[in-house]
Protein backbone atom coordinates (compact mmCIF):
# COMPACT_ATOMS: atom_id res chain seq x y z
CA UNK A 1 0.00 0.00 0.00
CA UNK A 2 1.02 3.81 -0.72
CA UNK A 3 1.08 6.79 1.45
CA UNK A 4 -0.75 9.58 0.10
CA UNK A 5 -2.73 12.53 1.31
CA UNK A 6 -5.44 14.89 0.44
CA UNK A 7 -4.80 18.69 -0.85
CA UNK A 8 -7.16 19.65 1.90
CA UNK A 9 -4.78 18.21 4.90
CA UNK A 10 -2.76 21.52 3.91
CA UNK A 11 -3.76 25.13 4.60
CA UNK A 12 -5.59 26.46 1.53
CA UNK A 13 -2.74 29.23 1.24
CA UNK A 14 -0.07 27.00 1.00
CA UNK A 15 2.03 27.07 -2.44
CA UNK A 16 2.23 24.33 -4.67
CA UNK A 17 6.18 24.32 -4.47
CA UNK A 18 5.33 24.05 -0.49
CA UNK A 19 3.22 21.40 -0.52
CA UNK A 20 5.02 18.96 -2.59
CA UNK A 21 8.45 20.01 -0.70
CA UNK A 22 6.85 18.73 2.44
CA UNK A 23 5.22 15.56 0.52
CA UNK A 24 8.44 14.74 -0.52
CA UNK A 25 10.55 14.78 2.42
CA UNK A 26 7.88 12.98 4.38
CA UNK A 27 7.83 10.16 1.94
CA UNK A 28 4.06 10.67 0.64
CA UNK A 29 3.96 9.12 -2.88
CA UNK A 30 0.65 10.92 -3.86
CA UNK A 31 -1.59 13.52 -3.45
CA UNK A 32 -5.23 13.96 -4.02
CA UNK A 33 -6.24 17.21 -5.44
CA UNK A 34 -9.33 19.03 -5.17
CA UNK A 35 -10.44 20.96 -8.03
CA UNK A 36 -12.72 24.26 -7.65
CA UNK A 37 -15.80 25.11 -9.92
CA UNK A 38 -16.82 28.53 -8.90
CA UNK A 39 -20.46 28.74 -9.65
CA UNK A 40 -21.08 26.44 -6.87
CA UNK A 41 -20.56 28.71 -4.12
CA UNK A 42 -23.21 31.41 -5.29
CA UNK A 43 -25.52 28.24 -5.92
CA UNK A 44 -24.87 26.26 -2.63
CA UNK A 45 -25.91 30.25 -0.86
CA UNK A 46 -29.51 29.45 0.46
CA UNK A 47 -29.66 25.66 -0.46
CA UNK A 48 -31.46 23.29 1.79
CA UNK A 49 -28.53 20.98 2.01
CA UNK A 50 -26.03 24.24 2.66
CA UNK A 51 -25.71 23.46 6.46
CA UNK A 52 -24.76 19.94 5.83
CA UNK A 53 -22.09 20.60 3.12
CA UNK A 54 -21.12 23.30 5.25
CA UNK A 55 -20.59 20.62 7.82
CA UNK A 56 -18.88 18.51 5.46
CA UNK A 57 -16.52 20.80 4.01
CA UNK A 58 -14.90 21.86 7.38
CA UNK A 59 -14.99 18.20 8.64
CA UNK A 60 -12.35 17.54 5.92
CA UNK A 61 -10.34 21.16 5.90
CA UNK A 62 -12.00 22.81 3.38
CA UNK A 63 -14.29 25.36 2.07
CA UNK A 64 -16.99 26.63 0.86
CA UNK A 65 -15.52 29.91 -0.66
CA UNK A 66 -12.76 30.29 -3.20
CA UNK A 67 -9.38 29.04 -1.97
CA UNK A 68 -5.98 28.32 -3.77
CA UNK A 69 -6.64 25.83 -5.72
CA UNK A 70 -7.11 24.09 -9.33
CA UNK A 71 -10.05 24.98 -10.73
CA UNK A 72 -12.71 23.43 -13.68
CA UNK A 73 -12.09 26.69 -15.78
CA UNK A 74 -7.75 26.56 -14.92
CA UNK A 75 -6.12 26.58 -18.62
CA UNK A 76 -4.10 23.03 -19.86
CA UNK A 77 -0.66 24.97 -19.02
CA UNK A 78 -1.57 25.32 -15.80
CA UNK A 79 -2.72 22.04 -15.06
CA UNK A 80 0.18 20.71 -16.66
CA UNK A 81 2.43 22.69 -14.28
CA UNK A 82 0.66 21.34 -11.01
CA UNK A 83 0.93 17.82 -12.29
CA UNK A 84 5.11 18.87 -13.73
CA UNK A 85 6.00 19.99 -10.28
CA UNK A 86 4.58 16.88 -8.89
CA UNK A 87 6.98 14.94 -10.85
CA UNK A 88 9.78 16.55 -10.13
CA UNK A 89 9.15 15.96 -6.44
CA UNK A 90 8.47 12.00 -6.84
CA UNK A 91 4.50 12.50 -5.95
CA UNK A 92 1.65 11.16 -8.22
CA UNK A 93 -1.70 12.36 -8.35
CA UNK A 94 -3.73 9.91 -6.85
CA UNK A 95 -7.09 11.48 -7.77
CA UNK A 96 -9.09 14.31 -7.96
CA UNK A 97 -12.12 15.35 -7.00
CA UNK A 98 -14.60 18.63 -6.15
CA UNK A 99 -16.71 19.73 -3.38
CA UNK A 100 -19.36 20.71 -6.17
CA UNK A 101 -20.55 17.72 -6.40
CA UNK A 102 -22.41 17.75 -3.29
CA UNK A 103 -24.73 20.50 -4.86
CA UNK A 104 -24.54 19.40 -9.07
CA UNK A 105 -25.36 15.83 -7.72
CA UNK A 106 -26.13 12.81 -9.83
CA UNK A 107 -28.87 11.87 -8.40
CA UNK A 108 -30.88 15.45 -8.50
CA UNK A 109 -34.22 15.28 -9.38
CA UNK A 110 -33.50 18.47 -11.90
CA UNK A 111 -32.92 17.41 -14.73
CA UNK A 112 -30.48 20.77 -15.66
CA UNK A 113 -28.81 20.47 -12.59
CA UNK A 114 -28.32 16.74 -12.92
CA UNK A 115 -27.00 17.74 -16.58
CA UNK A 116 -24.26 19.98 -14.84
CA UNK A 117 -23.14 16.57 -12.27
CA UNK A 118 -22.93 14.77 -15.53
CA UNK A 119 -20.40 17.69 -17.39
CA UNK A 120 -18.93 17.87 -13.73
CA UNK A 121 -17.42 14.81 -13.91
CA UNK A 122 -16.62 14.78 -17.48
CA UNK A 123 -14.23 17.45 -16.63
CA UNK A 124 -12.73 15.42 -14.32
CA UNK A 125 -12.07 12.65 -16.41
CA UNK A 126 -10.28 15.26 -18.51
CA UNK A 127 -7.94 17.01 -16.11
CA UNK A 128 -7.07 13.46 -14.16
CA UNK A 129 -6.06 12.34 -17.64
CA UNK A 130 -3.94 15.32 -18.20
CA UNK A 131 -2.53 14.90 -14.58
CA UNK A 132 -1.52 11.20 -14.75
CA UNK A 133 -4.36 10.71 -12.15
CA UNK A 134 -6.04 6.52 -12.12
CA UNK A 135 -8.91 8.11 -10.25
CA UNK A 136 -12.03 10.54 -10.37
CA UNK A 137 -13.62 10.80 -6.79
CA UNK A 138 -17.47 10.34 -7.65
CA UNK A 139 -19.71 11.73 -4.56
CA UNK A 140 -23.01 9.96 -5.28
CA UNK A 141 -25.48 12.30 -4.05
CA UNK A 142 -27.45 12.64 -1.08
CA UNK A 143 -31.23 11.24 -0.21
CA UNK A 144 -33.26 14.39 0.94
CA UNK A 145 -37.68 14.69 1.38
CA UNK A 146 -37.84 15.64 -2.48
CA UNK A 147 -35.00 13.06 -4.10
CA UNK A 148 -36.61 9.45 -3.41
CA UNK A 149 -33.97 7.01 -2.43
CA UNK A 150 -34.77 4.18 -5.23
CA UNK A 151 -34.98 7.37 -7.51
CA UNK A 152 -31.39 8.52 -6.60
CA UNK A 153 -29.70 4.64 -7.18
CA UNK A 154 -31.70 4.38 -10.87
CA UNK A 155 -30.21 7.86 -11.78
CA UNK A 156 -26.57 7.15 -10.14
CA UNK A 157 -26.48 3.70 -12.11
CA UNK A 158 -28.12 5.63 -15.65
CA UNK A 159 -25.22 8.18 -14.58
CA UNK A 160 -22.56 5.19 -14.54
CA UNK A 161 -23.39 3.62 -17.18
CA UNK A 162 -23.05 6.81 -19.42
CA UNK A 163 -20.11 8.01 -17.96
CA UNK A 164 -17.91 4.64 -17.77
CA UNK A 165 -17.23 4.76 -21.42
CA UNK A 166 -15.31 7.91 -21.77
CA UNK A 167 -13.81 6.86 -18.36
CA UNK A 168 -12.48 3.44 -20.03
CA UNK A 169 -11.02 5.88 -22.95
CA UNK A 170 -9.27 7.95 -20.85
CA UNK A 171 -7.79 5.43 -18.90
CA UNK A 172 -9.33 6.52 -15.73
CA UNK A 173 -11.60 4.98 -13.28
CA UNK A 174 -15.13 6.20 -11.62
CA UNK A 175 -14.58 5.98 -7.66
CA UNK A 176 -17.43 6.26 -5.88
CA UNK A 177 -17.42 7.08 -2.16
CA UNK A 178 -18.98 6.32 0.96
CA UNK A 179 -20.27 9.84 1.87
CA UNK A 180 -23.06 10.98 4.57
CA UNK A 181 -25.53 11.34 2.23
CA UNK A 182 -28.08 8.88 3.61
CA UNK A 183 -27.81 6.76 0.43
CA UNK A 184 -25.67 3.62 -0.13
CA UNK A 185 -25.26 2.89 3.62
CA UNK A 186 -24.53 -1.22 3.25
CA UNK A 187 -21.43 -2.33 1.86
CA UNK A 188 -23.77 -5.15 -0.46
CA UNK A 189 -25.50 -2.15 -1.84
CA UNK A 190 -21.99 -0.35 -2.90
CA UNK A 191 -21.02 -3.82 -4.46
CA UNK A 192 -24.07 -4.78 -6.00
CA UNK A 193 -24.18 -1.07 -7.74
CA UNK A 194 -20.42 -1.25 -8.93
CA UNK A 195 -20.97 -4.87 -10.56
CA UNK A 196 -24.22 -4.02 -12.29
CA UNK A 197 -22.56 -1.36 -14.07
CA UNK A 198 -20.06 -4.16 -14.83
CA UNK A 199 -16.81 -1.87 -16.07
CA UNK A 200 -13.11 -2.28 -14.57
CA UNK A 201 -13.22 1.53 -14.51
CA UNK A 202 -16.01 1.64 -11.95
CA UNK A 203 -15.17 1.22 -8.49
CA UNK A 204 -15.38 2.38 -4.71
CA UNK A 205 -13.74 5.11 -2.84
CA UNK A 206 -13.96 3.65 0.47
CA UNK A 207 -13.65 6.02 3.50
CA UNK A 208 -12.91 4.28 6.33
CA UNK A 209 -14.16 6.99 8.90
CA UNK A 210 -17.58 7.31 7.25
CA UNK A 211 -18.76 4.14 7.68
CA UNK A 212 -18.15 4.18 11.43
CA UNK A 213 -21.86 5.77 12.49
CA UNK A 214 -23.57 3.18 10.46
CA UNK A 215 -21.21 -0.06 9.81
CA UNK A 216 -17.90 -1.65 10.41
CA UNK A 217 -15.09 -0.93 8.16
CA UNK A 218 -13.44 -4.13 8.00
CA UNK A 219 -16.79 -5.56 6.83
CA UNK A 220 -16.94 -3.09 4.22
CA UNK A 221 -13.45 -3.82 2.86
CA UNK A 222 -13.92 -7.80 3.25
CA UNK A 223 -17.56 -6.99 0.95
CA UNK A 224 -16.05 -4.50 -1.45
CA UNK A 225 -12.74 -6.74 -1.71
CA UNK A 226 -9.89 -5.60 -2.93
CA UNK A 227 -10.76 -5.39 -7.17
CA UNK A 228 -13.49 -3.34 -6.24
CA UNK A 229 -11.38 -0.58 -3.92
CA UNK A 230 -10.38 1.93 -5.84
CA UNK A 231 -8.64 4.79 -3.32
CA UNK A 232 -9.13 4.61 0.70
CA UNK A 233 -9.51 7.42 2.64
CA UNK A 234 -8.42 7.49 6.00
CA UNK A 235 -9.68 9.66 8.91
CA UNK A 236 -11.10 8.94 12.56
CA UNK A 237 -14.50 9.10 14.15
CA UNK A 238 -15.41 9.90 17.71
CA UNK A 239 -18.64 7.67 18.45
CA UNK A 240 -19.43 9.66 21.68
CA UNK A 241 -19.78 12.85 19.68
CA UNK A 242 -21.53 10.74 17.05
CA UNK A 243 -22.38 13.02 14.32
CA UNK A 244 -20.62 15.29 11.58
CA UNK A 245 -18.21 17.26 14.34
CA UNK A 246 -17.47 13.72 15.61
CA UNK A 247 -14.62 13.15 12.61
CA UNK A 248 -11.33 13.52 14.14
CA UNK A 249 -7.37 12.89 13.58
CA UNK A 250 -6.16 9.66 13.08
CA UNK A 251 -5.93 7.50 16.29
CA UNK A 252 -7.65 9.89 18.16
CA UNK A 253 -11.10 7.87 17.57
CA UNK A 254 -12.67 4.73 17.53
CA UNK A 255 -11.47 2.98 14.33
CA UNK A 256 -10.37 -0.10 14.35
CA UNK A 257 -7.28 0.36 12.83
CA UNK A 258 -5.78 -2.98 13.33
CA UNK A 259 -8.85 -4.52 12.19
CA UNK A 260 -8.99 -2.32 9.02
CA UNK A 261 -5.23 -2.80 8.10
CA UNK A 262 -5.63 -6.70 8.57
CA UNK A 263 -9.26 -6.51 6.27
CA UNK A 264 -6.53 -4.53 3.42
CA UNK A 265 -4.22 -6.45 3.61
CA UNK A 266 -6.57 -10.11 3.32
CA UNK A 267 -8.28 -8.48 0.34
CA UNK A 268 -5.03 -8.10 -1.34
CA UNK A 269 -5.09 -4.21 -1.70
CA UNK A 270 -2.27 -2.57 -2.67
CA UNK A 271 -3.35 0.81 -4.01
CA UNK A 272 -3.29 4.52 -2.06
CA UNK A 273 -4.15 4.79 1.30
CA UNK A 274 -4.91 9.10 1.44
CA UNK A 275 -5.18 10.82 4.83
CA UNK A 276 -7.95 13.29 4.70
CA UNK A 277 -8.21 15.41 7.60
CA UNK A 278 -8.44 18.90 8.39
CA UNK A 279 -4.77 21.33 9.09
CA UNK A 280 -3.63 22.50 12.22
CA UNK A 281 -5.03 25.48 13.23
CA UNK A 282 -1.56 25.95 14.50
CA UNK A 283 1.72 25.01 13.25
CA UNK A 284 0.39 23.32 10.42
CA UNK A 285 3.64 21.79 9.17
CA UNK A 286 3.86 19.97 12.58
CA UNK A 287 0.01 18.49 11.36
CA UNK A 288 1.39 16.88 8.51
CA UNK A 289 4.87 15.49 10.02
CA UNK A 290 1.96 13.89 12.48
CA UNK A 291 0.31 12.55 9.96
CA UNK A 292 2.82 11.22 8.31
CA UNK A 293 4.48 8.90 11.73
CA UNK A 294 1.01 7.57 11.92
CA UNK A 295 0.55 6.51 8.65
CA UNK A 296 3.75 4.98 8.79
CA UNK A 297 2.86 3.06 11.89
CA UNK A 298 -0.20 1.85 9.95
CA UNK A 299 1.80 0.95 7.08
CA UNK A 300 4.62 -0.78 9.72
CA UNK A 301 1.79 -2.75 11.38
CA UNK A 302 1.56 -6.37 10.80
Amino acid sequence: MKKAINQWCFPSDWSWEAIFDLCQELGFQGVELCIDYTPFFSALHGSPAEPLINDIARSVGSTTSNAKSLRFDSPAHQIARVGALAAEHGVAITSVLTLAQFHFSLVESDPKVRATGIGLVRRLLEIAEHLGAPNVLVVPGLVTSEIEYDDALSRLEDALHMLAPEAAARGVALAIEDVWGKFLYSPIEMRDLIDRVGSPHVGAHFDVGNVMQYGHPDQWIRILGGKRIRNVHLKDFDSNIGNIRGFTHLFQGDVPWDRVMTALRAVGYDGYLIAEVPPYRFAPQQGIRDISRRMDILLEST
